[in-house]
């Protein structure tokens, strides 16, 4: 098999879209997951609106480099989400010609959230967009069963359960598990990390910050690939606070490929 290979926005959110695509492509990789909405209270959004100037010279940067962009971040399930509020965030999406919506869930009503979920999946539908569900420990979708259960519950055909490996691994979850219903094996998040989380660290800043690249930890994320169709994109997502005070966007962007490049070859794979 041989993977194409992406590189996710998260760990590189000191460059702005078109200077994350400059970077990716400098590095190697053919396209790029983009954050057009914020994860964290206090995160300022990339001004990326349909019509406006950034979203113009992102894709004048995409077009001139050849690069594509596959997802974009990042939904968030609350308490009272209304599926209507994300229209802008949807439009720019399809502007850039993403094919999948992120999104986590924090409301602990599962029920309530496949509902907000399922309006969600047939706007993004009209869009061009799937939606891709993504577990995390810390959240209130904590597991690949509870998105298993959401998935099914939201009543559509247009979500999926993409997967993370860091969150994958730290959930119990073992590799046998991506023949699971539901889950994309055409699409993933592809990191490394010690095979413990430090004591110091919340799961939450492991998440954000504390990552490593494909082949640089002792998670078993080699045994994931035979799991993935012939086609599948990998999407490189190592946020490190460490790097990110080091290296600048072009050299953080050239170790993510070259790392992962030779995590694959090792594994007898080889990117696209």
């Amino acid at each position: 098999m041989s993977f194409g290979l992406s590189l996710a926005h998260l760990g590189m959110l000191d460059a702005a879209p078109p200077q994350l695509v400059e970077a990716a492509h400098a590095a190697g990789f053919g396209g790029v997951g983009m954050r057009l909405s914020p994860a964290r209270l206090g995160e300022v959004p990339f001004p990326m609106e349909v019509g406006g100037a950034m979203l113009k010279e992102t894709l004048a940067r995409l077009h001139g480099l050849g690069m594509r962009v596959h997802d974009i971040e990042i939904v968030r399930i609350k308490p009272g989400f209304d599926a209507g509020a994300l229209t802008g965030v949807l439009d720019s999406a399809q502007a850039l010609g993403a094919r999948c919506l992120m999104v986590n869930v924090d409301d602990s009503d599962l029920s309530r959230a496949a509902d907000g979920i399922g309006a969600l999946a047939e706007r993004a539908r009209r869009h061009g967009l799937a939606l891709g569900l993504e577990f995390m420990v810390y959240t209130a979708m904590r597991s690949l069963e509870s998105a298993q259960q959401i998935a099914i519950a939201s009543k559509s055909d247009n979500v999926r359960i993409v997967i993370d490996a860091l969150h994958f691994f730290r959930s119990g979850a073992v590799p046998q598990d991506m023949a699971s219903a539901h889950v994309d094996r055409h699409f993933i998040q592809i990191n490394d990390a010690l095979a413990q989380r430090h004591p110091g660290l919340s799961a939450a800043e492991e998440g954000r910050a504390h990552r490593l690249c494909p082949g640089e930890g002792q998670l078993p994320v080699a045994q994931l690939l035979a799991h993935l169709a012939q086609d599948a994109l990998l999407s490189v997502e190592a946020p490190s606070a460490i790097r990110t005070a080091t290296l600048d966007p072009h050299a953080r962007a050239a170790l993510a490929f070259r790392t992962t490049t030779n995590f694959l070859q090792r594994s007898g794979h080889g990117p696209t």
